[in-house]
C-alpha cells in the first residue's frame, strides 16, 4: 500500500524537460524516476546526486531526492537533504518549504520531537501558496503529533515485550495475528516464500499468505504451518481474522473473478480438517471500494472491518455489520470519535463486545500509524486512547489481537532486535488498556462414551440468569474438539446434544471467578439404564422449590421426551450426608417429585415419569469436602424403557 502511493507520488514528476535544465540532468532525473519505481533507492539517489552536481538548482530532483531518501527511511541523509533545499537560495518559496517538511518527517521518524516541532512552526506559518494542500495539512497534523508524543514518552507505559520466535517468526514479515478463545492456536499472516513461488515482479517480495501454529503441552510454539489450499493460492491472502473456536475465517482476497472492489471480505468455514473455498461476503457487506481487516464478536452476531466506501469520515473508516435474521445487515460507520479525516484500520473488538483495538494515522499519537483502544460506555464511544510508547513509534503499528481474558496481546513489530523486518510479539496487558469485563473460556473434546470416535455435537451455553444463548458453536466433526470464550460476571449452562445420543450437560459460575475449563464430553447412546446427570437444575436451600433457572435445562429434557414419545425415565433426587438420613430421603424424594411435575406441565405423560428420591445412600464424591458434597447434590434422568 505503502509503495502503491509513492508510485502515484513519483507520477507527478514525469514532466516534459524543465527550461534551463540540461538534457544530460533531466536524462539521469528520468532514471531515477525509474528506478524509484522499482524500489531500487540508492541508485535513484545516485542519480539524483549526479543530476544535482550538473543543475544544483534542479528543483524537481530536489524534491525526488527528498521523496526517495524519505521512502528508504535514511532519516540522517534526509534531514541534511532538507536543510540544504530550505537554505538553497535558488529553491522558490515552495522548494524551501519541502526541505522543512523533510526535516519534519525524519525527526519525527528519529523521537528527536522538540528539533520537529521547531521546523513544524516555520513551516505552518510560512503557509506557502503552492505547496499541496495535502502535505500542508500533515504538516499541521505533525506538529500536533511532536507535542502528544513528546508527552507520551514521558510516561512510558510498562511493555514487557517477547518475540515469539523462530518458530513463529521469520526472516521476513509476519503481521496481523489473530487467536483462539483458549490461546492455544495462532494464525497470521507472512511474506515468506513457499515451494513453487516466485517473487511478485512488481514489488521484489514474496505474496501474502495465511500460516498457523499451536501449542505443546509445555506452552510453546511448535513450527508454524501454510493454511495451504483452497485459502492459499498463488495470489494474496492476507488481513484474516478467526473466531474464537477456530472454526470461521473471515478473510481478505483481492482482485478476485467475483470481487466487487478492489479487495473484499470473504468467509470460509473448517470441515473437519479441511478449509472450505473462500466465498464472498456478497453486495451487502462488499462495496466497489476496498474492504479489509475484519474482527467478528465473540457471539458471532457483529462484524466489524474497515473500509475506504463512500459515506465515512475520511479515507479508510472502521464499519460493522450486524447478522440478523441469517444474513448481515447493511454495514453501519463506526463514526466519531473512533473514526476521522484520516485512515482508520485493523480493527480488534475484545471478548466482553464492548472494548475496540484499532489503529489510526490521524490521532494524537506517535506518528504514522498507532494503536488506540475505545470503550463502549452508556453514551457511546470513549475518546480513543493512545496505547502509549515504546508499543506505538513513529512507524506504522496496526496489527493486534488479545486472548479472551483481556490479559494477554499479541501485536505485530518492526524492531531492530528482531527475526526479521516484522515479527509477532506477546506481551501482558496493563490495566488502563485491558477490556472493561474480560473472559474466560471452555475447551472440551466431544466423543463416543464407548467407541472414543470424536463426534459433531451442537454445543449450546446459556446464560443462567437472562437465559440467553450466548454461544452456539458446533465441534469439528474430525476432532470433536470445541472452544469457546464465556463473558465473566455470570452463570451459565452447556449444553451439548448430537443426533441418536443422549445430551450432556455442564454448570460454569464465573461470578468472581475467571476460571478456564477444559472438558472430556462423553456422549451415551439412549439404552435401558443411561443416565443424564442435570447440573443445571437448582432448588431453594432445604427446600424442594425449583429454581426459575432450572428450566433452561429441564426444557432440553422435555424437548428429549417429546421426540421420543415411547421413552419412560425415573427422575432420582439425591443428597449429600449433612443432616439425617431421613430427612435427606424426604428431601430428595420431594425434588424429585417436583422435577416430575415440571415435567408434567410441560405435556409430558405422567405414566412415563417416575420420581425417587436416594437420599445420600448414592454419592458419587467425598462428604468431607465442599466440592464433593457439591457433586453429591444432584439431579439425574434415568431411562428405564427405551425404543
Amino acid at each position: 500500500m505503502r509503495r502503491a502511493v509513492f508510485l502515484i507520488a513519483l507520477g507527478l514528476f514525469l514532466w516534459a524537460q524543465p527550461k534551463g535544465i540540461s538534457r544530460q540532468a533531466y536524462q539521469l532525473y528520468l532514471e531515477a524516476v525509474r528506478q524509484a519505481q522499482a524500489g531500487r533507492y540508492a541508485e535513484a539517489k545516485t542519480r539524483l546526486e549526479e543530476a544535482l552536481r550538473i543543475e544544483p538548482a534542479y528543483e524537481e530532483a530536489w524534491l525526488l531526492l527528498g521523496k526517495v531518501t524519505l521512502q528508504a527511511k535514511n532519516y540522517d541523509d534526509l534531514i541534511e537533504v532538507g536543510r540544504k533545499m530550505e537554505q538553497h537560495k535558488k529553491l522558490s518559496s515552495v522548494g524551501q518549504a519541502w526541505g522543512q517538511y523533510f526535516q519534519a518527517k525524519a525527526y519525527v521518524a528519529q523521537m528527536r520531537y522538540d528539533s520537529a516541532e521547531r521546523v513544524l512552526r516555520r513551516f505552518v506559518v510560512t503557509g506557502v501558496a503552492g505547496m499541496p494542500r495535502r502535505i500542508y495539512e500533515e504538516g499541521a497534523q505533525l506538529l500536533e503529533t511532536s507535542t502528544h508524543a513528546a508527552r507520551l514518552m514521558q510516561k512510558p507505559v510498562p511493555l514487557k515485550l517477547e518475540n515469539l520466535g523462530p518458530n513463529v517468526n521469520s526472516p521476513y514479515e509476519e503481521y496481523l495475528p489473530s487467536l483462539t478463545a483458549d490461546g492455544r492456536r495462532l494464525y497470521f499472516t507472512s511474506r515468506r516464500p513457499q515451494p513453487g513461488k516466485s517473487p511478485n515482479p512488481l514489488s521484489g517480495g514474496y505474496d501474502e499468505d495465511l500460516y498457523w501454529c499451536e501449542k505443546d503441552d509445555e506452552g510453546r510454539w511448535k513450527a508454524a504451518q501454510p493454511l495451504g489450499p483452497p485459502i492459499n493460492s498463488d495470489r494474496n491472502e492476507g488481513a484474516a481474522f478467526f473466531s474464537a473456536d477456530g472454526q470461521w475465517a473471515f478473510i481478505t482476497l483481492c482482485d478476485r473473478p467475483d470481487g466487487r472492489g478492489s479487495c473484499d471480505i470473504y468467509f470460509s468455514e473448517l470441515d473437519g480438517d479441511r478449509w472450505l473455498p473462500p466465498k464472498n461476503l456478497g453486495p451487502v457487506v462488499n462495496s466497489p471500494a476496498w474492504e479489509s481487516h475484519p474482527s467478528l464478536t465473540h457471539d458471532r452476531k457483529r462484524l466489524y472491518f474497515a473500509s475506504g466506501r463512500p459515506g465515512g469520515q475520511g479515507g479508510s473508516d472502521i464499519w460493522y455489520t450486524d447478522w440478523k435474521d441469517g444474513a448481515w445487515q447493511p454495514p453501519v460507520n463506526l463514526g466519531p470519535p473512533i473514526n476521522t479525516p484520516g485512515n482508520e484500520y485493523s480493527p480488534m473488538i475484545a471478548a466482553d463486545g464492548r472494548t475496540l483495538y484499532f489503529a489510526s494515522d490521524y490521532h494524537p499519537g506517535m506518528g504514522g500509524m498507532d494503536l488506540f483502544v475505545s470503550f463502549l460506555s452508556d453514551t457511546g464511544w470513549t475518546t480513543p486512547k493512545n496505547l502509549g510508547y515504546p508499543l506505538n513509534t513513529p512507524g506504522d503499528e496496526q496489527t493486534l489481537c488479545l486472548d479472551a481474558s483481556g490479559r494477554i496481546a499479541y501485536v505485530a513489530l518492526e524492531r531492530p532486535e528482531g527475526i526479521g523486518r516484522q515479527d509477532i510479539y506477546v506481551f501482558p496487558t496493563w490495566p488502563e488498556i485491558q477490556p472493561q469485563r474480560a473472559a474466560s473460556y471452555v475447551r472440551g473434546f466431544v466423543y463416543d462414551s464407548l467407541t472414543k470416535a470424536p463426534i459433531p455435537a451442537r454445543v449450546q451455553i446459556v446464560d443462567l440468569d437472562s437465559r440467553d444463548t450466548v454461544r452456539a458453536l458446533t465441534a469439528n466433526k474430525a476432532s470433536g474438539e470445541f472452544v469457546t470464550s464465556l463473558p465473566l460476571h455470570s452463570r451459565y449452562a452447556l449444553l451439548v446434544e448430537a443426533p441418536e445420543y443422549l445430551f450432556y450437560s455442564q454448570h460454569f459460575d464465573l461470578r468472581g471467578s475467571d476460571r478456564a475449563y477444559e472438558l472430556r464430553v462423553p456422549l451415551l447412546r439412549p439404552r435401558k439404564g443411561s443416565a443424564i446427570q442435570l447440573r443445571n437444575v437448582f432448588f431453594e436451600f432445604d427446600r424442594a422449590d425449583l429454581k426459575p433457572e432450572s428450566e433452561v435445562e429441564l426444557m432440553e429434557v422435555v424437548r428429549l421426551l417429546r421426540a421420543h414419545p415411547k421413552w419412560k425415565v425415573e427422575v432420582q433426587g439425591h443428597t449429600d450426608s449433612i443432616g439425617t438420613a431421613a430427612h435427606n430421603q424426604q428431601l430428595s424424594q420431594r425434588r424429585a417429585e417436583a422435577v416430575r411435575q415440571f415435567l408434567i406441565s410441560r405435556g409430558i405423560r405422567p405414566e412415563r415419569i417416575q420420581a425417587r428420591g436416594y437420599g445420600s445412600s448414592r454419592p458419587i464424591s467425598s462428604n468431607a469436602t465442599d466440592e464433593g458434597r457439591a457433586l453429591n447434590r444432584r439431579t439425574e434422568i434415568v431411562f428405564i424403557e427405551v425404543d
